[in-house]
């Protein structure tokens, strides 16, 4: 169980944000960059005797935005970076779910980077599907008669020697478009492994191409194998499922997260990176 009490309080947590967005934890006007500042107790903010504006500390950042606690939303950021679902955080913070909702999105716009994939010796392609669970129908209840929405088709480039992994959203014909995708990111002397698929056929004119069908084991593509079962169990862990047209959102947090597994999750660490 994730420990929600802090060490700091709301006023020391501010202070130790302001040292974060501000050099040596000096302020400075955000609208004229003016050094001669006053406070307006009364406010809690600032008032700039340059450009005559009021600010505060966050009014500069993406933080702005925050309308709780900032004991809160620094629990709420640990828990979305402890992977903590909806409802787990609901239960944890007392805060509604729509709020909830709010501010992972506001997480994933701005701490959610996309880190630069590196390929070494061989990598392994692959493509999955994504989003609703269908339901079966049964002999008793019969075939369901209401629309299920589309899966969506995420490509994936998988590098076993630096453990990174390469994602890109599909949509429409896939063919040409994962191999686009793959040329971008392979450079020619990198040995391609893939499964019997048309769409990596192909590839052989540019790659050292090696495919291996699934029934006979697929044995040169555990890796990003594994990364598909990783990444969908962190989906279904924490938001079960998303629609086409948040795909590229969600995909991106999640290959986020895959790539940055073996990091230490520290709140303030991840503040400091995203402003």
């Amino acid at each position: 169980m994730l420990k929600l009490k802090l060490d700091f309080n709301d006023r020391q947590l501010q202070a130790k944000l302001r040292k974060i967005i501000f050099k040596n934890g000096r302020l400075k006007c955000p609208h004229c960059g003016s050094f001669i500042i006053r406070k307006v107790k009364s406010e809690k903010r600032y008032y700039c005797k340059r450009c005559r504006k009021k600010f505060s500390v966050l009014s500069s950042s993406w933080l702005k935005n925050i309308k709780i606690p900032l004991a809160q939303f620094t629990v709420l950021l640990q828990l979305w970076l402890k992977g903590y679902g909806v409802a787990e955080a609901n239960e944890l913070t007392k805060l509604s779910i729509p709020t909830i909702r709010k501010y992972y999105g506001l997480f994933r716009l701005n701490i959610v980077k996309t880190v630069d994939f590196k390929a070494e010796n061989n990598v392994q392609v692959d493509e999955a599907y994504f989003g609703r669970f269908q339901k079966a129908g049964n002999y008793y209840h019969g075939w369901q008669t209401y629309p299920t929405p589309l899966k969506t088709c995420v490509a994936g480039i998988g590098c076993p020697a630096t453990g990174l992994l390469a994602t890109k959203v599909i949509l429409g014909p896939k063919g040409k478009k994962i191999r686009k995708f793959i040329n971008e990111k392979v450079s020619n002397d990198i040995c391609v492994y893939s499964d019997g698929s048309y769409i990596y056929t192909k590839l052989r004119e540019r790659y050292r191409h090696i495919s291996q069908t699934h029934d006979l084991g697929f044995e040169n593509a555990y890796f990003i194998e594994s990364c598909w079962s990783w990444m969908k169990r962190k989906l279904f862990k924490q938001y079960h499922h998303f629609h086409q047209k948040n795909a590229k959102k969600y995909v991106s947090e999640l290959t986020w997260r895959f790539n940055t597994r073996k990091e230490s999750k520290n709140v303030f660490d991840y503040i400091k990176t995203s402003l």
